[in-house]
């Protein structure tokens, strides 16, 4: 960022009339605040998003990308956009500020409902437990905002969603820090020996919270209980908070492979844990994340829950800054409208469920033909891709591709070349995400 070096004093008219209009003099631009560094860098990161957006594949763009990298599930789009095409039914209460700006009374009784359906609470959700913002993203970053002070971090497993970044440093100026786990079975609870020795390194950057993502993005798996209790024993140890990212939590489906060598697991929400008993952590440190974006197949309809049931002091300062990210009227009005359709939320879960486990088995077919091996999922929206054995020595200038992050990036820019986004595992595998993959395989 630009720094004012000089300061110029503009006697008359006429000397900031002449100064101004000089071309040759070089102007810096008004000061912003070092807050703002950190949102300064996340712009590369959105500018690379929106040119990607706007490059993508479609028959008004037949020559754009292939985008296999975006988590965003079209599988219900036909469905749920005739759906809410017919169902939205603005109320007076929709024109005004509403009766919350952390979500209206309406809203939590549906998010309740869907929470209570398939959720399992150990303890009855309530009102006072939740809060709604326009999107999961802003619900972290206000929660980073809070939990962390700048340069401060949050701990989660490699590999993971690339986006946190964004939603803790992009205001909240703090870092994402992964930490490797045993690559043969990521999800069991010695993995959190890990962190452990994380932990007691005295490392340079001081942790406040740690993200358990379940389902596990982007492997596609569900933690086991057992790994459950171990991340809140963890964080009781190392006095941090646990924020429990449970957004692809309806996105299960079948897989046969998993099914015959005894590896599926169902989905187990935090919620229906009882902390205090089962692991002595205190249960005013663990928060639980849902929102509508990937198991409903709407991110532009944004919509964000935290369910944080042991602490009223949290959720009241995040109410405190709720008129922030208040969920717009009518997106309210068409989630309350679906969650409280039984028989229409069900068609929904199931189908898209159906349709998952429909293009996996595509997807095994079709890299088993390639040669090309994958870790088998069971839920979320994408599939995890070995492709190292693509990996070149040396570019197409000759130029020797010496560590594997410049052979990965060649990867990433051949595919990129040839028309395909895919979201690079940095150094892992590559994620693929399942929803439009059978047109373009």
């Amino acid at each position: 960022m630009a720094s004012i070096t000089e300061t110029t004093v503009f006697t008359t008219p006429t000397d900031f009339d002449a100064e101004a209009s000089d071309p040759k003099i070089e102007k810096t631009p008004p000061r912003l605040s070092n807050r703002s560094k950190g949102s300064q860098a996340a712009a590369a990161f959105m500018e690379k998003f929106e040119d990607l957006l706007n490059r993508q594949y479609s028959a008004q763009n037949p020559d754009g990308l292939v985008n296999f990298g975006v988590a965003e599930n079209t599988l219900m789009q036909a469905e749920l956009k005739d759906y809410f095409n017919s169902h939205l039914d603005l109320q007076d209460l929709d024109f005004t500020y509403g009766d919350s700006c952390a979500g209206s009374k309406r809203l939590f009784d549906a998010v309740i409902r869907l929470l209570n359906r398939y959720f399992k609470p150990l303890k009855p959700v309530l009102h006072e437990h939740l809060i709604c913002g326009a999107g999961q993203s802003a619900i972290l970053d206000q929660l980073t905002h809070l939990l962390c002070d700048d340069g401060e971090g949050i701990l989660v497993a490699n590999p993971f969603y690339s986006g946190f970044i964004n939603d803790i440093s992009g205001r909240a100026g703090c870092h994402m820090v992964g930490i490797d786990v045993e690559t043969s079975d990521p999800s069991c609870p010695s993995n959190l020996a890990a962190f452990d020795a994380y932990m007691a390194s005295n490392p340079p950057i001081r942790p406040r919270a740690v993200i358990l993502c379940n389902p596990n993005n982007p492997l596609g798996f569900n933690y086991p209980r057992e790994t459950l209790l171990a991340y809140c024993e963890f964080a009781q140890k190392w006095d941090l908070h646990l924020l429990c990212d449970e957004i692809y939590a309806l996105s299960q489906f079948a897989n046969k492979e998993k099914e015959s060598d005894g590896t599926k697991r169902d989905f187990v929400s935090m919620l229906s844990v009882d902390v205090a008993r089962e692991t002595g952590c205190d249960p005013a440190r663990v928060h639980v994340l849902y929102g509508m974006s990937k198991d409903f197949g709407a991110n532009g309809l944004r919509l964000g829950v935290l369910v944080t049931q042991h602490n009223p002091q949290l959720r009241r300062t995040l109410l405190g800054i709720s008129l922030l990210i208040k969920v717009s009227s009518p997106a309210d009005a068409l989630w309350s409208a679906l969650l409280n359709d039984d028989k229409m939320l069900e068609k929904v879960v199931t189908t898209n469920q159906q349709r998952l486990a429909e293009t996996v088995v595509y997807c095994q077919d079709f890299f088993r033909t390639q040669g090309v091996p994958i870790i088998q999922p069971e839920a979320a929206h994408f599939i995890f891709i070995d492709l190292r054995s693509f990996l070149r020595q040396t570019d197409d200038s000759d130029k020797k591709l010496v560590t594997a992050a410049e052979q990965e990036a060649d990867l990433f820019y051949s595919f990129i070349n040839n028309g395909v986004y895919v979201a690079s595992g940095k150094g892992r595998g590559d994620r693929l995400n399942l929803s439009d993959v059978q047109p373009y395989l």
